[in-house]
């Protein structure tokens, strides 16, 4: 008996030795088919469990491709194992070795060579055999597809996550600090503090981690069966030699069908919180500076998108406010445009009336300035050839008795007799020229009239003692104002068939100014700057009939002026805003073109043809219309201008040239009064010529008149004249009275060529002291003229 307990013990011993070596290569076998598995770990198990999760994320793929091999290798050896176990004890010790294996790795070999040993010892047991348990028939295959291990997985990730997020939640998260921008000079880089609080973070949540820690050992079963009731241990008795083996692996193979649904539960329960612990190991910095990069690039992005919007509302209401200007605009032009449509109109039909009524009015016109023109030159005409006349009778009647005269002292005649031989000698010297008849077309004698005219000039001279001035036939002028008048009558009633509104300067004038004001774009368009002084010009041609550049009216002494006029005063301010023109209007030049275009002519009409230069009050009279006309026009930019200049400066020559005075001896004027009357004309005729052409000062260039007064009058005609006077002191004073009164203030600038003056002055000065006959007057005469001459 004793030997049978040592061998019991021995076996028992040995049967132990073999479970604990069989529980061994189960485990190692179920790490193999399930590596999520828990394990006992280090303190720093929180670490591992986050660098694990790291690993699964970064080898997911890899994990996912191991579970599908595992699942298939889990089915085939899970049938296989079924197959066994159908078959008797070869099945059941198949079956055993593939449920505690779960792969075709040699353990059923391993367990095979463990029974050949046991029966070889052929050791019975002393105890009573057990009582032997109905064999129920289990399932025991099970699936492991990749589905189910996914969602395993899955389900672990989610545990621990919350596991995670539990732990988390004990103690409050501050991110740290966002990096700074480069703009300010500091780097990303956190500081001390930061980095100090993340690690303390992480310490505490190692340390939570490492609590939830599980162990390596799975508890397979407590020894109960399916029942529930433990096996009792047999007695030594009872045991029976080549049974005892057999009933240690039923039993083992009760033990572990019956433990099977516990143990994968577990296993699955150990592997998922595995999982959890791995999601909760994230790295707790990177996803806080994930958290806080993604805040941040929210944050700008609803800055970006606020500050867009903005731009966009802000932008919105700058075009909603220029849409309604631009609204508004069109709104105002569509409106000014149709009040611009009816006024233009209006206003062409105004000024195609109106310029059909000045075409119409046009020849009248023009006939009418034929006419004003064709009276002016008829009364210059008559002056002319009374002055003509005049002179040329006083030469025949000067020259007959200067001869006469001559011919008696020749003869040794008397002073008497030399008298009466020029008197009888003027008398037939004007009628023998006048004697034969001479006819005109209707038979009449027209040397009848000049006899009758000469006549009655001879008489007023004769009965003249003083020099003779020419004198305007009393029925040419009246004729020339007759005339004068009735165009001026006719000027006026020209538009009386037509409307106020375009009868007179005024009206249209306002309706012109009216266009300007209102629409000065369209007025600017259609060029009515460049057409109103012909628009104008009727009107102005119709008001200047009644004016003269040389002859003034009936009831006046001098002809007016150009701004005296009220087509001038009108036309002045005409297109002034606010009382002056803007840079580059066109109608700053109205009266410029006006008076170039329409009064200029008339000028140069009269100093051709109207003008006699010996008459001193039209040469003062044509001198102040052309000092008013070159206001507006210059010559040196104005041709025409120019032209009228040039033709008074040689008209003007001319007359100096030609009024020549005669110098006849002393004995011959004595005896002879009406060649001393001749020359004394002469004289105040050259004397006329002064005064005319010094009118003109400011007109023609003062080195010209300078030429024609002191040159070509006084040197040439009148210095001879004077000085043959100085045998009668009162008649030579009085002479050079008469220059000094018409040079005035030329007087200070006389050239050399006057010098002869001042020699005949101081003659005339020496001659008055040395004799006692001269009066009073004579010598106040000759002090004057002599203080004016600087002699």
């Amino acid at each position: 008996m004793r030997e049978k307990s040592m061998q019991w013990h021995e076996s028992a011993a040995d049967d132990d030795a073999g479970v604990e070596r069989r529980r061994g290569r189960a485990n190692e076998r179920v790490d193999r088919v399930m590596p999520f598995a828990p394990r006992k770990r280090p303190s720093g198990a929180a670490s591992g469990a986050r660098k694990r999760v790291e690993d699964d994320s970064v080898g997911g793929e890899k994990m996912e491709k191991t579970d599908e091999r595992d699942a298939r290798e889990l089915d085939e050896r899970a049938t296989t194992k079924g197959a066994s176990f159908a078959s008797g004890k070869n099945r059941v010790a198949g079956a055993r070795a593939s449920l505690l294996s779960f792969e075709d790795d040699g353990g059923g070999a391993e367990a095979a060579a463990e029974a050949a040993k046991a029966k070889t010892k052929k050791k019975r047991s002393i105890a009573a055999p057990a009582p032997r348990v109905r064999e129920v028939e289990r399932e025991t295959v099970r699936t492991y597809d990749v589905e189910s291990l996914r969602a395993l997985a899955a389900a672990q990730r989610a545990k621990e996550a919350e596991a995670v997020r539990e732990a988390e939640a004990k103690e409050a998260w501050t991110p740290r600090a966002p990096p700074r921008d480069e703009d300010d000079g500091n780097s990303g880089i956190p500081d001390a503090k930061t980095i100090a609080e993340v690690k303390s973070k992480r310490e505490a949540a190692r340390r939570a981690m490492a609590g939830r820690e599980g162990a390596d050992y799975i508890d397979l079963g407590d020894g109960r069966g399916r029942d529930g009731t433990r096996a009792e241990k047999p007695s030594i008795d009872s045991v029976v030699e080549g049974e005892d083996d057999e009933e240690f692996e039923r039993a083992q193979l009760r033990r572990v069908f019956r433990d099977e649904p516990e143990m994968r539960k577990s296993a699955q329960s150990v592997a998922r919180d595995t999982m959890k612990r791995k999601e909760a190991n994230v790295s707790i910095e990177k996803a806080g500076l994930e958290a806080f990069e993604s805040l941040k690039r929210a944050l700008e992005a609803s800055v970006s998108t606020s500050e867009t919007a903005r731009k966009e509302a802000t932008r919105a209401d700058e075009n909603a406010a220029k849409s309604q200007s631009a609204l508004a605009f069109y709104e105002k032009e569509l409106k000014s445009a149709g009040e611009r449509y009816v006024y233009a109109q209006k206003l062409r039909d105004y000024f195609k009336d109106a310029c059909a009524m000045m075409q119409d009015k046009k020849l009248i016109v023009e006939e009418l300035m034929e006419h004003y023109s064709k009276f002016h030159v008829a009364r210059a005409r008559a002056l002319t050839q009374a002055m003509n006349d005049e002179f040329e009778e006083s030469t025949i009647e000067a020259e007959a008795a200067a001869e006469a005269a001559h011919a008696v002292f020749q003869r040794g005649g008397s002073q008497s007799d030399a008298k009466i031989a020029a008197s009888t000698a003027v008398q037939d010297a004007v009628l023998k020229g006048l004697v034969e008849e001479k006819l005109d077309d209707m038979g009449r004698d027209v040397n009848m009239l000049m006899r009758e005219k000469a006549e009655a000039r001879s008489k007023r001279r004769q009965s003249s003692s003083e020099a003779v001035r020419v004198v305007e036939d009393e029925r040419e002028v009246e004729l020339f104002h007759k005339d004068w008048s009735e165009a001026q009558d006719a000027a006026l009633a020209m538009f009386k068939d037509a409307s106020d509104d375009l009868s007179t300067l005024t009206a249209v004038k306002k309706h012109a100014e009216d266009w300007k004001r209102t629409h000065l774009a369209s007025y600017k368009s259609t060029y009515m700057s460049a057409s109103v002084p012909h628009l104008f010009a009727p009107f102005v041609r119709l008001e200047l009939i009644a004016w003269s550049p040389l002859f003034p009216p009936a009831d006046a002494k001098a002809p007016a002026s150009l701004d005296s006029m009220s087509w001038y005063a009108q036309l002045f301010d005409y297109g002034m805003v606010d009382g002056s023109f803007d840079e580059g209007d066109e109608d700053a030049n109205l009266l410029p073109k006006i008076v170039e275009h329409l009064v200029l002519p008339i000028v140069s009409d009269a100093v051709e043809q109207w003008w006699e230069p010996r008459d001193p009050a039209q040469s003062r009279a044509l001198a102040s219309t052309l000092r008013d006309v070159l206001v507006y026009v210059e010559p040196n930019s104005c041709e025409e201008a120019r032209e009228v200049v040039i033709a008074v400066r040689r008209r003007l020559k001319q007359c100096a040239e030609a009024c020549t005075i005669p110098t006849y001896a002393p004995a011959v004027t004595a005896c002879a009064p009406d060649a001393a009357r001749h020359a004394e004309s002469r004289f105040r005729l050259a004397v006329d010529v002064i005064k005319s052409a010094l009118a003109f000062d400011g007109v023609v260039e003062r080195d010209a008149l300078d030429r024609i007064v002191f040159d070509g009058v006084i040197a040439a005609h009148i210095a001879p004249f004077v000085r043959l006077q100085l045998f009668h002191p009162a008649a030579c004073a009085g002479s050079l009275a008469a220059i000094v009164d018409a040079l005035g203030a030329s007087t200070g600038r006389a050239p050399p060529s006057v010098d002869s003056l001042r020699e005949i002055t101081r003659a005339l000065v020496a001659a008055t002291k040395a004799s006692d006959q001269t009066d009073d007057g004579t010598a106040t005469t000759i002090a004057r003229v002599a203080v004016a001459l600087g002699a």
